[in-house]
C-alpha cells in the first residue's frame, strides 16, 4: 500500500457523525461539505433558515436556531444521536464580527460577540462531551489570526477569538486522557460573506495581499481541508494546536 493510499484512507469518515455550526455559508458550509464527501453524517447548525436546503444538498441534516440558547444547542447533540447514534466530530465554526473601534462597541454588541463567539462554543462543546468521550472524538474550533495580532477595528472580536484559542488548549489538556482531541484553526483573510465588504475595498485588498507570501486570499475549501486533516486518523497524535491557515500572513 502506497503512502498516498494510506493518507486517503486515514481521512475517510464513513460511519462517523459530525456537528458543524455556522454551516449555512462561508467556512462552515465548506467544512460540512468536505466532511459529508468523506462519508460522515453531518448535522449542520445555523441561524440562517437556508441551512435546511444547504444540508439537504449534501445529504445531511439541518437545524436552524440560535446557539446562544442552551436548549437549542442541546437539540443539535440530540439530533446527532438520533440520526447516527453517536457523535465523533464537533466543528465550532459559527461566529459574528463587529467592525468598529473598541470604544464605539456598545454593551449589547460586546455581549453578543461574547455570547456567540465564546459562550455558545463552550456550551455546545460541554454538552457534546459525553458523546465525544464515548467515541474518542475530535473538536475543532475556528478562531482567527486576530486572536494573537492587534487588528484595529475588530478588537473585541479578536478578544473573543483569543479566549477561544485558550479554551481549546485547556480542553485538550483536560480531555486528552479520555481520548478526545481538541484543536484550533486560525484562518487569515478568507473570501467569505463576513469579509466581503472589506476585501471589496481595492486599497485594503491590495495592502493585505501584499503581506501574504502565497499571494492569494483563501476560500472555504482551504480551511476545510485542514479541518478534515485534524479530525481524521491522520492527525491522531495532534491535539492542543492552533494552526494558522493564512498563506503565511502571520509571519510577515
Amino acid at each position: 500500500m502506497g503512502a498516498s493510499t494510506q493518507v486517503a484512507e486515514s481521512s475517510e469518515l464513513t460511519g462517523k457523525a459530525a456537528i458543524v455550526t455556522g454551516a449555512a455559508g462561508g467556512i462552515g458550509s465548506a467544512i460540512a461539505r468536505k466532511l459529508a464527501a468523506r462519508g460522515a453524517q453531518v448535522v449542520g447548525v445555523d441561524a440562517d433558515p437556508k441551512i435546511t436546503d444547504v444540508m439537504t444538498q449534501i445529504g445531511g441534516h439541518g437545524l436552524c436556531g440560535d446557539l446562544t440558547d442552551p436548549d437549542f444547542s442541546a437539540q443539535a447533540v440530540d439530533l446527532a444521536q438520533q440520526v447516527a447514534g453517536r457523535l465523533d466530530i464537533l466543528i465550532n465554526a459559527a461566529g459574528i464580527q463587529l467592525r468598529t473601534t473598541a470604544i464605539d462597541v456598545d454593551e449589547d454588541g460586546w455581549q453578543r460577540l461574547v455570547d456567540v463567539n465564546l459562550s455558545a462554543v463552550y456550551r455546545l462543546t460541554r454538552q457534546s462531551m459525553k458523546s465525544l468521550i464515548d467515541s474518542r472524538g475530535s473538536v475543532v474550533n475556528i478562531a482567527s489570526l486576530s486572536a494573537d495580532r492587534a487588528v484595529p477595528g475588530i478588537v473585541p472580536y479578536g478578544a473573543t477569538k483569543a479566549a477561544l484559542t485558550q479554551l481549546g488548549k485547556g480542553l485538550a489538556v483536560e480531555l486528552g486522557p479520555q481520548g478526545v482531541r481538541v484543536n484550533t484553526v486560525s484562518p487569515g483573510y478568507i473570501e467569505t460573506p463576513m469579509t466581503a465588504e472589506v476585501l471589496g475595498q481595492e486599497e485594503f485588498r491590495a495592502q493585505k495581499l501584499s503581506r501574504i507570501p502565497l499571494q492569494r486570499f483563501a476560500d472555504g475549501d482551504d480551511v476545510a481541508d485542514v479541518v478534515l486533516f485534524l479530525v481524521s486518523d491522520a492527525a491522531r497524535y495532534v491535539t492542543g494546536v492552533v494552526l494558522p491557515v493564512d498563506g503565511g500572513y502571520s509571519i510577515t
